[in-house]
């Protein structure tokens, strides 16, 4: 008797011309949607069959959604809790198009000792500031290039910026900067986290934006950062230049093998060089194809969201999200997404920020931009800061 052979059923491929998000959803902050929906009645368990039944969200969004929305919860809001933000704005080199004011130190020498005079000027400032409003500092953040400094000016700068049981981040463009002597310095704080802005470990993108080093150049400066045992955030951006799944999916290997704790994915548009929204339906549908495999690929490493927004949001949604390993989210990072608390800003390029989280009320006082007039007008700046904080 002759066996009848079935053809086995091949599966569907996915579609994704289709707007997974559905109109509704469709929300720089999805999550706050959710909100919502719970203070109606539907129970946290049954959230993501409420989206995918009720609001015809895709499923596998749902998850993604519902999860960075538990991730929230955890969220304090407490007004007195604040963050700090020092800015040392300095790089080897930046990326092209890139709208951050950042200086190669060698070419900025005649206004470089006059730059840290000032910023030490106004980091004892704060720590006047903190101390008067008894503010508790949650996160102290040093963006730019802290490790562009000397050992001494590392040294004096740390010690002022020494508050309890604060996480300290420290970001990087180029890891090369993380030489031992620097890392022993800084070894000698609690809560360290370095948040490397990689971008990308593609040597032909790294090209493109005219970094002038490949990761084989950095990966020992990596290496180096597991072995101080420091939490590290690696950013990078999906879709960059027209990355596909493979580059990226071979970019978040890499990291993970480095040892990053968290990983910051965001959607093709790097958040110093933002580009115009995706038009043309061929190439939305491939950034949500790239978003999607992402996520699947974070999740199997054992990653969960801990932050999420979106970005074109009219044209494509595409969501911006942060991965994290179980309790190690950076705070600082998931503080300034949702804009949580208050910001005591230093150096040229930041802004302080007042937040009122009950009377849903923000303030912000923005420094100089350019490092020639910051250092010019410091004076000027101590006065409107103490004023703004009185």
């Amino acid at each position: 008797m002759t066996r009848l052979r079935i053809p086995p059923v091949k599966a569907k491929p996915r579609d994704y011309t289709r707007l997974p998000w559905t109109e509704e959803y469709r929300a720089e902050f999805p999550t706050e949607k959710l909100q919502d929906l719970v203070l109606q009645g539907v129970k946290e368990e049954d959230l993501r069959d409420y989206l995918f039944a009720e609001k015809l969200v895709d499923y596998r969004k749902s998850k993604v959604l519902v999860d960075a929305y538990k991730s929230t919860q955890g969220i304090v809001r407490n007004d007195n809790e604040i963050l700090l933000e020092i800015n040392i704005p300095y790089c080897e080199c930046k990326c092209i198009d890139c709208n951050r004011n950042l200086y190669q130190r060698h070419k900025s020498q005649d206004v470089y000792l006059y730059y840290f005079d000032a910023l030490i000027k106004e980091i004892e400032q704060a720590k006047e500031i903190i101390k008067q409003k008894c503010y508790i500092v949650k996160s102290i953040c040093f963006t730019g290039n802290l490790l562009a400094l000397d050992e001494k000016e590392l040294t004096q700068i740390l010690s002022l910026c020494s508050y309890p049981l604060s996480e300290m981040c420290i970001e990087l463009g180029n890891p090369k900067f993380a030489v031992k002597e620097k890392l022993d310095i800084v070894k000698k704080y609690d809560n360290v986290r370095f948040i490397v802005n990689a971008l990308t470990f593609n040597t032909v993108t790294l090209r493109k934006l005219c970094r002038r080093y490949e990761f084989k150049d950095v990966v020992e400066y990596y290496k180096l950062i597991k072995q101080y045992g420091f939490d590290l955030t690696v950013n990078f951006v999906a879709g960059l230049d027209g990355e596909r799944y493979l580059q990226v999916s071979r970019n978040l290997k890499t990291a993970i093998e480095l040892g990053a704790t968290c990983i910051d994915l965001y959607a093709r548009n790097c958040k110093n060089n933002p580009k115009p929204d995706l038009v043309q339906t061929s190439q939305i549908a491939e950034q949500r194809k790239v978003l999607e495999l992402t996520n699947e690929f974070m999740q199997k490493s054992g990653f969960m969201p801990y932050f999420l927004y979106c970005t074109e949001v009219k044209n494509g949604c595409f969501e911006n999200i942060g991965y994290c390993l179980p309790n190690k989210k950076c705070k600082y990072m998931e503080d300034k997404v949702y804009g949580v608390s208050t910001i005591l800003g230093c150096g040229a390029e930041t802004s302080s920020r007042i937040v009122k989280n009950m009377q849903k009320t923000v303030k912000t006082l923005k420094n100089n931009h350019d490092l020639g007039q910051y250092v010019m007008g410091i004076d000027e700046i101590l006065v409107k800061k103490k004023k703004f904080f009185n």
